[in-house]
Formats: C-alpha cells, sequence, structure tokens
C-alpha cells in the first residue's frame, strides 16, 4: 500500500490547499445549510373523505367505507388502513409502510386516487366524490394567530387573505393555510303563522325561489360585425332583493317574500372551525417553507412582510400572534448545540493538552477543528442540514474524531524518543497503523449502520447520525495520515528516552496499576474469566430495574390539550366547556397564552404531535407557559384539576414527542360482531381501571346516540300526493334548512337556506306539527273523478283547489308514529375489519413500559371468540416495530465488522476474542444508567450500539500491537503486558477525550441517554480491552504464564 503520510510530505503544499479548502468551505457551509429543529421527515398517511347525508354509521361503513376500502387494499405498499364511518361521513385513513421511498410517495397518491376513482360510480347515489387528501406531509413551521379588535369574522378574513397573497409569493414559502374562517349565509325563516294568515304555501315559496339565482344562458345576438351576449339580470344583488320578491300565485295582492319570512345574514350551523387567541375569536395563518429552505431565513422574511402590511396595508386593530414559530426555535435549538459543541471541542483540547502535551494536543485539536469544518463542508454538498441530529452526531463523535490522530501523535513521540530517524518516525507509525486504523474506522461507522437502514420514523430521526459520524471519522483518517505528520513535523521535538536495550520505558502509576492488574489476570485466567461472567450476569438482572421508554418529550415551553365528547354531544357544550377551561389556565400564573380550536387541530404546525380527526365533539387548545420547567411542574395538577371538573369528556395534556401517536398505550380488539368487541373492550377497560400505574381511559367507539325516526305511512301520504322525499326535505326546513342557492356579495359566496319556524318565530319543537308539503304539486287530485265533477259543476272554489295542489299536511297524519332508536354514531375499522381500540395513559412518574408491562398480560389473557384478535397499537407498537427494524440490519453490520477483522489479522480467533469482549458494555451501561436515572430509550440503544464499534476499534489497535510485538520474537506473556502498557496512553485518551467530550450532551433531553450509555459504556469497555483482551488472548492461543 502507498505510504500516505510520505506522499503528504511529498506534497505538502496540495495538503495545506486541502485544508485551507476545508476551512472556508466548512465556513460557508455552515451559513448556507438549510437549518432546521428537526430531521425532515416524510409523512406518508393520506385520507378519504366521503359525504353520505341522511346515512347512519352502520350505511356509511357499509355502502361507503367498505366499497372503498375493498379497492384500495389492491395498491401495495400499505401498511394498515384505518376508517372511522360516521353518520354522514366516511373517514379512511391510509398509512403507506415505511420501506416506502420519499420519492415514491406521490406515485403511490396517484395510484391511490386512481383505486378510489374505479369505485366511485359504484357508491351510492346520495354519496359525494370522495376527497383524497395527501397533503399531511406538510409541517406549517409557522403559525399565526390574526386578530381584529372591532372587525367582523368577514372583514378579519379578507385581511388575512391578503396577508395569504403576500406571504404565497415569498421565496421559500412553499404552502400557506387559513384556519378558523366562519362560512356566512342567509337564512330565510318561514313564518308559519303568517303564512297561514296570508294563504301562503310552502310549495309556493318554493316555486318562487327555485332557479331564481342561477346563471342561464340565452345565447348571443349577431348584429353586423358585432356578436353580443344576450343575458336576463335579475340576480339576487343584496338581502333586501331576496325579500322583495314576488310569491309565485299571489300577483294580484303583491305579497313579497319579506311579508312572510325573516331574512337575515347569519353564519353556518353548526361552525365546523372556530379559533381564538387568548379568548379572542382569531383566523389562523400556517405558513410551510419550501423542502430544503433555511427556516430561520424563511421566518425572517415572513416576518418582514407581515411588519410591512400591519404598517401599510391593515387598519388599526389588526394584530398578528406567534402560536407557533419554528425559526425561534430552530434559532434556540441550534445555538444549544452550538454551544455543546463548542464546550465539547475544547474539553477534548483541553484533556489531550494536559495528558499528552501543549503541543501534542495543539496538533490533534487543530485536526479536529479541520475535521469538523470540512465535514460541514462535505454534509453541505450532499444536500445535509443542520438541526440538532446533525450538531448532536459531532459531538457524539468528538472523541472518535480524534483516535486516529491520537495513535498518529503518540507513535510520533515514542519513535523519536525511540531516537528514529526525523522523517522516518513522522511516517513509520502512518505505515504500520494505516490499515488497522482504516479497518477501526470503517467498524465505528458500521456500527451505526442499522440506524442508517432502519425505514421507520424513529430511525429516520437518527439517521443524520450515521452520514455525518461517516464523513468526519473518515476524514479525520486521511487528515491523521497527512495532515497531522506535517504539523508535528514543525512542532514536536521531544528528548531522546530509551534504556540501555533501546527498550521503551513505561513510568508513572496508571502503568503500574496496569502491570499489576494485568500479570494477575493473567495468573488466574479462568477466575478473571468467572468473576467478569458474573459481573455479566449481576448487569442483566440490573437491566430490569432501569427506567424504559421510547424517545423522551421535547423540551418546549408550549404543549397542547385534546378535548373530546361522546359523539353526538351538541358542538356548543365542546364551546362553552373549552372556554371555561381556557379561563381556568388564563388565571394561572405560569401560563401565558392560550389558543383555543373547536372542530379538529389547526394543522400539523409541528411535526411532532398528532392530528385529530375533525369532529364537532372535538377541541383542543395550545397552552403557552413561561417556561419548560414550569410545564412540567405544574402539567399533572393541571391535568388532575381537569380530569376531576370534566368526568364525562376525555381531556389530555400532551407534551409534543416523537412518537406523535394518539395514546401511549392501545389495546386494539379486531373482529366482525360489535357487541363481542364491546364485551371484549370492556374486559380490558376493567383490568387498566384496576390498575394503579394507568390513568386516561377512553375507547375509539363511543355509546349509542338516540335518533328520532319517523314511521312513514306510505297509503296515507299517497292518498294526499306525499311521497318518502317530500317527507325528508320538509323535516330538513324544520331542522338544518334546505339548500336553494347561493349569491355573491362581492367575492363572497353566501349559501341560501330556507327554513320553517313556529307561530313563536322559534324552529319547531314537536316535530308531528312539522309541515309536511310537496315540492312538485300533485296531480292526483286533479284527475280523480270527483275533483271533476266538482270543477264542472263550479263548487270547487280556486283557493280549495290550490290547497288540494300546494297546501301542507302535519307529520302526524302521514306517519305512524315518531319514534326513538338508539344506535352507534361511529364505526371503527382497521385493516378492513371492525376494530375497538381501548386507550390510556401512563401515571404520572410512570414510564409507558411499565405501564404496559402492569397490564399487558391480564389483557393477553382474555380468551377471544374464534375469528377475534387482540393487537397492541400507539407508541408501544411504535417502539416494537423501531426496535425491530433497528436490529433486523444489526447481523449484517455484525457481518460486516467481522469481515473486516478477518481482512485484517487473517485469522478468525482474534476477531472472535474481540466479539467476546462485546457483551460486557452492558456492565458500564446499566451501571451509568441506575446511578444517574436516565431512561434507557431509542437513543440509548443507538449509544449502545455506537459502543460496540468503539469497543472494537480500541480492540484493534491493541490486537495490532500485540501481533507486532509477538512477531518482533517478544516472549509472549511479556507481548501481551507491553502491548497492553504501549496502547495504554491512546486507547485511555481516545476513550476520556469522548466520555469528557459528551458531558454538554448529558442535560440534554433528547441526547442526554445516549451521552449516558456511551460515558457508562466506553469506561467499563476501556479496562475491557486492556484486561480482558490480554487474558482471552493468552486462552485461546494457548500462551503459558511466565513471570513477565
Amino acid at each position: 500500500m502507498t505510504d500516505i503520510s510520505k506522499w503528504a510530505f511529498k506534497n505538502r503544499n496540495l495538503v495545506y490547499f486541502f485544508i485551507a479548502v476545508l476551512i472556508a468551505g466548512g465556513a460557508w457551509s455552515c451559513y448556507e445549510m438549510s437549518k432546521l429543529e428537526d430531521p425532515e421527515i416524510k409523512v406518508k398517511t393520506a385520507m378519504i373523505v366521503t359525504t353520505y347525508p341522511g346515512a347512519s354509521a352502520h350505511q356509511v361503513e357499509l355502502e361507503v367505507t367498505d366499497v372503498l376500502e375493498k379497492s384500495i387494499r389492491n395498491m401495495g405498499g400499505i401498511d394498515y388502513i384505518e376508517s372511522y364511518s360516521y353518520n354522514d361521513l366516511s373517514l379512511i385513513q391510509v398509512e403507506l409502510l415505511t420501506t416506502v421511498k420519499d420519492d415514491d410517495v406521490e406515485q403511490y397518491w396517484d395510484l391511490l386516487r386512481r383505486k378510489v376513482e374505479d369505485v366511485r360510480n359504484t357508491l351510492p347515489a346520495g354519496a359525494s366524490a370522495p376527497i383524497v387528501k395527501d397533503d399531511f406531509g406538510n409541517v406549517y413551521g409557522m403559525f399565526y394567530a390574526l386578530t381584529g379588535d372591532g372587525l367582523s369574522d368577514r372583514e378579519l378574513s379578507d385581511y388575512a387573505e391578503l396577508i395569504k397573497r403576500e406571504l404565497a409569493v415569498l421565496k421559500g414559502i412553499e404552502r400557506v393555510e387559513l384556519y378558523g374562517k366562519r362560512p356566512e349565509c342567509i337564512n330565510i325563516s318561514l313564518l308559519q303563522d303568517r303564512m297561514a294568515n296570508l294563504g301562503v304555501k310552502p310549495a309556493e315559496v318554493l316555486a318562487t325561489l327555485n332557479g331564481q339565482n342561477q346563471t342561464t344562458y340565452t345565447g348571443y345576438y349577431e348584429n353586423g360585425d358585432n356578436r353580443i351576449r344576450v343575458t336576463v339580470n335579475n340576480k339576487f344583488q343584496t338581502v333586501e332583493d331576496i325579500g322583495n320578491m314576488l310569491i309565485q300565485g299571489h300577483d294580484d295582492d303583491q305579497l313579497r317574500l319579506r311579508d312572510i319570512a325573516r331574512i337575515e345574514k347569519d353564519y353556518e350551523s353548526p361552525t365546523r372551525n372556530e379559533m381564538f387567541y387568548d379568548g379572542e375569536r382569531s383566523i389562523g395563518i400556517l405558513i410551510a417553507a419550501s423542502t430544503g429552505s433555511d427556516i430561520v431565513k424563511v421566518g425572517s422574511a415572513v416576518e418582514k412582510e407581515l411588519s410591512q402590511l400591519k404598517d401599510k396595508r391593515l387598519p388599526a386593530g389588526v394584530d398578528y400572534h406567534k402560536v407557533f414559530y419554528q425559526p425561534e426555535r430552530v434559532g434556540d435549538s441550534l445555538g444549544t448545540f452550538v454551544i455543546n459543541l463548542i464546550e465539547s471541542v475544547i474539553i477534548v483540547v483541553f484533556i489531550l493538552m494536559l495528558t499528552m502535551g501543549f503541543k501534542s494536543g495543539l496538533i490533534i485539536g487543530i485536526s479536529l477543528v479541520v475535521t469538523v469544518f470540512g465535514s460541514f463542508l462535505f454534509l453541505e454538498t450532499m444536500d445535509g442540514t443542520m438541526q440538532r441530529v446533525s450538531l448532536a452526531a459531532f459531538v457524539l463523535a468528538m472523541g472518535m474524531l480524534v483516535d486516529n490522530a491520537i495513535v498518529i501523535v503518540d507513535g510520533i513521540l515514542v519513535d523519536l524518543k525511540a531516537g528514529k530517524n526525523r522523517m522516518e518516525a513522522m511516517t513509520a507509525i502512518g505505515r504500520q497503523t494505516a490499515m488497522p486504523l482504516l479497518g477501526a474506522t470503517l467498524i465505528a461507522i458500521i456500527a451505526f449502520l442499522p440506524i442508517f437502514m432502519s425505514p421507520d420514523t424513529a430511525g429516520v430521526y437518527t439517521r443524520d447520525l450515521f452520514i455525518v459520524l461517516a464523513v468526519s471519522l473518515l476524514l479525520s483518517w486521511v487528515l491523521a495520515l497527512t495532515h497531522v505528520p506535517l504539523m508535528a513535523e514543525r512542532r514536536l521535538h521531544p528528548e531522546a528516552d530509551q534504556n540501555v536495550s533501546g527498550k521503551r520505558v513505561y513510568k508513572g502509576w496508571p502503568y503500574a496499576l496496569l502491570r499489576k492488574s494485568l500479570s494477575f489476570g493473567l495468573r488466574h485466567r479462568w477466575s478473571f474469566v468467572l468473576s467478569m461472567v458474573a459481573l455479566l450476569g449481576l448487569s442483566a438482572w440490573g437491566y430490569g430495574y432501569m427506567r424504559q421508554g421510547f424517545f423522551p418529550d421535547m423540551v418546549y415551553n408550549q404543549m397542547y390539550m385534546e378535548y373530546k365528547l361522546p359523539e353526538g354531544t351538541n358542538s356548543s357544550r365542546v364551546a362553552h366547556d373549552l372556554e371555561e377551561i381556557e379561563a381556568y389556565l388564563k388565571s394561572r400564573k405560569e401560563i401565558t397564552h392560550v389558543t383555543r380550536s373547536v372542530g379538529g387541530t389547526p394543522g400539523r404546525y409541528n411535526l411532532v404531535r398528532s392530528i385529530a380527526n375533525p369532529s364537532l365533539s372535538y377541541g383542543e387548545l395550545i397552552i403557552d407557559f413561561t417556561s419548560p420547567e414550569e410545564l412540567e411542574n405544574h402539567m399533572d395538577e393541571i391535568q388532575d384539576y381537569l380530569t376531576a371538573h370534566y368526568p364525562d369528556a376525555y381531556v389530555k395534556m400532551k407534551r409534543y414527542n416523537l412518537m406523535f401517536k394518539k395514546y401511549p398505550i392501545e389495546a386494539q380488539f379486531l373482529g366482525p360482531d360489535p357487541a363481542v368487541l364491546h364485551r371484549l373492550a370492556d374486559s380490558a377497560r376493567v383490568i387498566m381501571e384496576k390498575s394503579p400505574e394507568i390513568r386516561l381511559i377512553t375507547t375509539n367507539w363511543d355509546p349509542q346516540i338516540p335518533v328520532l325516526t319517523v314511521e312513514y305511512d306510505q297509503p296515507a301520504a299517497r292518498t294526499l300526493g306525499l311521497s318518502r322525499n317530500d317527507v325528508s326535505m320538509s323535516l330538513l326546513t324544520a331542522t338544518s334548512g334546505i339548500p336553494i342557492g347561493s349569491f355573491y356579495q362581492g367575492i363572497h359566496r353566501d349559501n341560501i337556506y330556507l327554513r320553517c319556524l313556529n307561530e313563536k318565530g322559534t324552529p319547531i319543537e314537536d316535530l308531528n306539527n312539522a309541515q309536511v308539503f310537496s315540492s312538485l304539486p300533485s296531480l292526483n287530485g286533479l284527475l280523480n273523478e270527483e275533483t271533476m265533477v266538482k270543477l264542472k259543476s263550479g263548487t270547487l272554489s280556486k283557493e280549495e283547489l290550490v290547497e288540494s295542489l300546494m297546501g301542507s299536511t302535519p307529520l302526524k297524519q302521514i306517519s305512524k308514529k315518531v319514534d326513538i332508536r338508539w344506535e352507534d354514531p361511529v364505526i371503527p375499522r382497521y385493516n378492513g375489519q371492525r376494530s375497538q381500540s381501548v386507550q390510556c395513559s401512563p401515571a404520572p412518574g410512570i414510564e409507558t413500559e411499565k405501564a404496559w408491562q402492569s397490564i399487558a398480560p391480564l389483557i393477553e389473557q382474555i380468551d377471544l371468540p374464534e375469528g377475534y384478535s387482540l393487537e397492541w397499537q400507539g407508541e408501544k407498537a411504535a417502539n416494537n416495530q423501531s426496535m425491530e427494524y433497528l436490529f433486523r440490519n444489526f447481523p449484517f453490520a455484525i457481518i460486516l465488522m467481522i469481515t473486516i477483522l478477518i481482512m485484517l489479522f487473517k485469522d478468525y480467533r482474534k476477531p472472535l476474542i474481540i466479539f467476546c469482549c462485546l457483551p460486557f458494555i452492558l456492565v458500564g451501561v446499566v451501571a451509568v444508567m441506575l446511578m444517574t436515572g436516565k431512561t434507557f430509550n431509542f437513543v440509548a440503544i443507538v449509544g449502545t450500539l455506537g459502543l460496540i464499534g468503539m469497543l472494537i476499534k480500541n480492540g484493534i489497535v491493541l490486537m495490532d500491537e500485540i501481533t507486532l510485538q509477538l512477531n518482533r520474537g517478544t516472549e509472549p506473556t511479556t507481548a501481551l503486558i507491553d502491548s497492553a502498557q504501549s496502547r495504554l496512553r491512546p486507547v485511555m485518551m481516545a476513550s476520556l477525550t469522548t466520555i469528557l467530550g459528551m458531558i454538554p450532551l448529558l442535560t440534554d433531553s433528547m441526547f442526554g441517554s445516549l451521552a449516558a450509555s456511551i460515558m457508562g459504556g466506553l469506561l467499563f469497555g476501556t479496562l475491557i480491552t486492556l484486561l480482558f483482551i490480554p487474558v482471552l488472548y493468552a486462552l485461546f492461543f494457548h500462551i503459558k504464564q511466565t513471570e513477565a
């Protein structure tokens, strides 16, 4: 192999130019690189929304949801299909497999649309065309609330639209959406007493309004060379125009619509989406930045544009407020991690200077800084982003980045002290260790390969750990063999230090302690091995006492509260309760702002939160605290208050978490019969209620709700010329109102509704008295013989004839009864099967894993009838899936490591010795986790996997030295002890710099457990490297004990 170090000396100007490019390019990349709070994660979820007015939940399930699901399931690439069939509405959520590549997601959504379109014509006549919504992947990182003191809703909406238009054209903006706009409408409320007094029939009103405001085609008039469009202009222009309409059939008495109806502007009822900021009605403005853009720069541009709009185009009283503003959080988060990175560099360089001397430490420190800057340059060219994971990866790698340089500098110092030729001393160590160091570096990288290959959310989130480590470690290897010798040649001039024989002398208490310990271990080999195995067994026992978890909560000063009542609850109750809760929260001194939304989630303004299905019985609050500490201190107190004061509602305070599942623990029963599912779910609920580790128990299948059912009397109705459709339309006027058209006021489109009120001018309370009329006058009465005789004889008056044709009839005359029945308001399904889930949360101070373990064995013992099954969903299922993906690729990484080791050593026993040491990493990890109280979660497991590479790397360095000593003819026992002494400083320095470099991460909520696991595991792993490997070597190679 080419002597890289010697090549560097021959081309030192080229090397210096390369270093200058790395530093300058790295500095430029730090400024230009896209900055985010967290890595970008593609949300692979779509929703199909279909309305079916008048249908029950069971009808929607069988006639709409089931038809669509059967077609969708054939498209492939689907992880699961979850659906909810409500009264009048079908919601189907499709989740793609995490293995689907991000670039292929849009193709899958196109296929989904085709599958939906294929069965569109098979849906019932009353169902709307299904709408496929695939914009869940948009994260609106900037969320504002627009308020307007003294402005009407429409005026505020107009200003919100203005802001939306202006922001949408800014560079770096991908999408702008509004939330909380209340659509206005025109209500025509017929007054039954006035209509009776004036002799006006409902059908006459319908005939008057029918088509009145429709655009009609009247053709073109040819006049010479001109072709002129002809139009009939009698459309509504104002609300007064509607009231001034002459009622058909009453031309003589000039009766107008305003004489028998109240015509007024109002808001669509019920309102689907409402939003309030600190109690003031507002409109949400959600802004999504383009993929790959710098959110900090985009945020600055948005702020500048909003400020200009407020100064120049928005009236006094209109103001905007930040609800969630990611650019600030990105700046704070990156600022913290940059400080952590700088602290880590300072700690590592200081330790190196302290232990290896000022000049040696300075050389390695310069190499470290160049490596970091150079890594940023390479990441920028690879379209990398700067976010907390990539910066944490640098802190994690800090100790490893100096490993190669430490070995080279230590080797140079040893050779110089041994009196070698100066140029030979600069290049010999590189020639000797280049391949072992490369192998060790590759193995350290490969240890994180399972993370890179894991396709799930957790794997994608932590993927940058592998990318940053791979780039930086390989660069550190190159610089250690090129730049470090060049600096050493200029700066290092140690005095020769050797004995008469030329053998290196190891002075100091660390070497003496190592010699004594290793000599003892070699004399009592099996006792030493058995002691280590016993220690490993003790650690395995201690593992069960560690706190278990998945992903930690984000450290924000903001959280959100979900509020859910059973389906069928009046939306006014939800609005009232949320207003009460907001007043309570605002009375607390630690809470600064509360944003309230009714009917759904305003939008995915943050990747790490769950999104609720739209529902009139749902609402949520976004709550800002004075600090993250105040949030954590008072969260459980507020939760207990809300649970006690709103016992019939599901109220959950939720912190932002990467695993944005709706529920931490969810037991899902699948099967065909709702009654059996209810029984199974009730059994699980009883188990949960008995567990002290569990709270906030709920289910996704709401209780049955009452339904007023009219028993239609067909014979009686037919004699009066009334159809079942007439009954339905007439009842609609007594309830929600018949949509009869729309008209525009400027750019605003208002729907028009026709309703009937009782003699008091209020909605009809007793449906039996509701008047039923035909929208098309019946000729049945006109064509019978009796009527014809009366007409001929003149005994039937005009008024009586009109009454028989266009009159109305009380509902009770054409129905047998109005009965109350009970039915399910929602039918949940999962992958085509009916399902019922029982969900819960862990009690305060209890980890999700421990809470799950307290109930899982009992729930899994519930006797399931044939055709029924139990599945675990929620955070627990996500955790299991992440672990499965992570460890699925682990064997591949192990095979690569073994391959590299065999290639390095040309032997299978030496790799086997190193791998025998790996389980003992657990000893240090368990000890530190128990001492610090950290949670052993996903990132801690990632850190533990990284330890494997670090330990193997140290093992390679030691094993290479043992091989070198034995090849020189050194007595075997002496070779083992001398090799351990020779590699004590580089191994200890590499471990010490990694351990101490982790200190800045130790207090981080996300990566604190990772830092703790590495610090503990590496500390004990270093002792394993220096003591256990020589002992195992002696056993594997049958080295006889001699006095060293």
